[in-house]
């Protein structure tokens, strides 16, 4: 197995009768799904979406939803399942909405570009539906930041003196765990490289990246035990050992915990590269 950004799972156009339903599910891996025309409904942690022509949809690792074509028309997607084996990405998904509305044109081109590659495959397929899905996510990621930069100053809970002094030093923060995460760090630790008290620094870093230091690192190691899982024999003893966990009992329970099976199951599920849709057949645009 190559080193890439992803490990594609599925990559399919699926055209769903009408009246067809995917029942309630989750995975451990992510899925995107992006409306290419039709009517249907696609629900996520329970709520409904109306979907529209042009909308891209993240289901998230162990998060459930289901897909419902409507009563009376078909609904066609291009879909793509996958594990993200790189952290920076990884993040970059868990920031975007569950619904993505109006896309651009480059994102549909890019999905249409990605069927093309699926009907005509070879051994350069794989590779190149990787760089196709990083682009998309880099487009989707400018397009939030874009939209934040416009209220990024009303939404600010702090003295903005205080915030412009404290956002490099919170971006060495994220750089130093990102690079040292085999270590053993301290939330303590953390908060005194930038002089600040833990409890401010807590609320400060989760408000800049969604999730506590603490989390942070652990999703870090995590990531990079599932990289290493996924491209080395290395056993789980010595990966848990490499990306930091002190104990292999609870890198076992944390990493269960996260994706819902274990770390040697989680080795042996990795498969193939898969082309197909729900039927297991190609349909045409």
């Amino acid at each position: 197995m190559t080193n890439q950004d992803f490990n594609l799972l599925w990559v399919s156009k699926c055209t769903y009768p009408a009246k067809h339903i995917v029942n309630k599910n989750h995975h451990d891996y992510y899925q995107v799904v992006f409306i290419l025309g039709g009517e249907g409904k696609i629900i996520v942690n329970d709520f409904t979406y109306n979907v529209k022509i042009n909308e891209l949809y993240i289901f998230k690792p162990n998060v459930e939803h289901s897909i419902l074509a409507s009563k009376v028309k078909s609904l066609n997607t291009v879909e793509l399942k996958f594990f993200s084996n790189d952290i920076t990405n990884t993040v970059r998904l868990n920031q975007l909405a569950p619904l993505v509305g109006d896309t651009e044109q480059a994102v549909h081109n890019a999905f249409i570009n990605i069927i093309n590659e699926v009907k005509n495959s070879d051994i350069y397929s794989e590779n190149i539906i990787n760089n196709i899905l990083n682009q998309i996510i880099l487009y989707l990621t400018r397009r939030l930041y874009k939209k934040a930069e416009q209220s990024l100053k009303n939404i600010a809970k702090i003295d903005s003196n205080v915030n412009n002094q404290n956002k490099e030093p919170l971006d060495d923060v994220v750089n130093y765990i990102n690079m040292e995460y085999q270590k053993e760090i301290k939330l303590n630790d953390l908060a005194e490289m930038i002089y600040l008290s833990p409890v401010y620094f807590c609320s400060t870093f989760k408000e800049k990246y969604g999730v506590s230091p603490i989390q942070y690192l652990q999703n870090v190691r995590l990531e990079n035990a599932k990289r290493l899982l996924c491209n080395t024999d290395e056993s789980v003893t010595e990966i848990s050992r490499k990306v930091g966990f002190q104990s292999i009992h609870y890198f076992s329970r944390f990493f269960k915990t996260h994706e819902g099976v274990t770390p040697n199951e989680y080795r042996r599920r990795q498969q193939g590269f898969i082309y197909k849709d729900f039927n297991g057949n190609l349909t045409e645009l």
